[in-house]
């Protein structure tokens, strides 16, 4: 019986112990990358936003969250500035932040578009529901709520991987919020193959939950530079994208788990949704690699620009899945693209 015991008492302080580094992760993490916008109410949930570059109307009061650094930035109104010039919205994808489209892309259209960016349920700082938080028509209600209360028209909307298949429901239930898609290595179509074994783990009841408590936090930040590798590859890895795209936060406990339940749900989500793709007439560019470990070109990119009757399709070589940090200027082209496309005076 003694060695029972002793058992016992081991698996005990194994668990203290992975208790405790967890709770001092996410305190760490969090003090690393604090919250940078402001919060909004959907439907009783708070979603994290971040916000720069003109206003067409009187700017929000500031509100619980918002940072220093954020209320600095350029979120003032400009008089004249940017009439006429479309929102932009950036939707990130899997494991991810509203940091992943933010870097790249935000310092370059601030100066005349407003740009808008916010954490998907449960990632980042954004709360997410008990139910249904892994639906596409949930997460578009959520980005439709957000583009509510950051102001007036329609927006282009811009989609990283999982995020695309947000924003082209966003554009399906929510016509008039959308102007313009640019959709950067979309993952958006069924696919025959299980999700990754973590995701389904991290998706388990009961078992997922202490996965994602105790071991998520100890393994995940050491393993994570291969997987964030495999998302690059071909290419390296850019210097520095760890910190500036705010990584870390993934292994927090709620957020791992709530993406790998966005990752398991995301099959049968892509087949309720695909069928409608063809009634969908908002200009859309979709880059992609030519290959890509994460999402098959040939599956989701290629297919989706013969679903879409207005989209064009842009291929961005040996950038895998990352084409927004690889080939930034495609991406700035194709927004500018799908902002003349929207823009254009009608024919007589």
């Amino acid at each position: 019986m003694m060695w029972l015991a002793a058992i016992a008492a081991a698996l005990a302080l194994a668990i203290y112990a992975l208790a405790a580094n967890a709770r001092a992760y996410v305190r760490r993490t969090e003090a690393r990358f604090p919250p940078t916008g402001r919060f909004v109410d959907a439907d009783g949930v708070n979603l994290h936003i971040r916000e720069a570059g003109p206003l067409g109307a009187p700017a929000p009061s500031p509100a619980f969250g918002a940072s220093t650094a954020a209320t600095a930035e350029r979120s003032t109104t400009v008089a004249g500035e940017g009439a006429g010039a479309p929102r932009i919205l950036l939707i990130h994808g899997a494991s991810s932040n509203l940091l992943e489209l933010w870097g790249p892309l935000a310092e370059e259209f601030s100066p005349l578009h407003r740009v808008i960016a916010f954490d998907r349920p449960g990632m980042g700082y954004s709360e997410r529901p008990k139910r249904n938080g892994h639906t596409m028509a949930y997460q578009a209600r959520c980005a439709a709520r957000v583009l509510e209360e950051t102001g007036n028209g329609p927006a282009l909307v811009v989609a990283h991987s999982l995020g695309s298949a947000v924003a082209l429901r966003l554009a399906l239930d929510f016509p008039h919020l959308v102007s313009g898609l640019v959709l950067v290595a979309p993952a958006c179509n069924p696919y025959p193959w299980k999700p990754a074994w973590w995701a389904r783990l991290s998706a388990t009841p009961v078992i997922g939950n202490l996965f994602c408590t105790l071991i998520i936090p100890w393994l995940g930040p050491p393993l994570s530079p291969s997987s964030v590798a495999n998302n690059f590859w071909p290419a390296p890895v850019p210097v520095n994208y760890l910190t500036e795209a705010g990584v870390p936060m993934i292994f927090r406990p709620r957020a791992f788990r709530a993406s790998a339940y966005d990752v398991c749900a995301s099959n049968a989500e892509f087949g309720a949704q695909q069928p409608r793709y063809g009634d969908l007439l908002t200009p859309t560019v979709i880059i992609t690699a030519d290959k890509d470990r994460i999402a098959s070109p040939k599956r989701h990119a290629r297919a989706l620009a013969v679903d879409l009757p207005a989209a064009e399709l842009v291929i961005a070589p040996d950038t895998g899945h990352m084409p927004h940090r690889l080939r930034t200027d495609l991406v700035i082209a194709a927004i500018r693209r799908v902002n003349e496309m929207t823009s254009a005076p009608a024919g007589d």
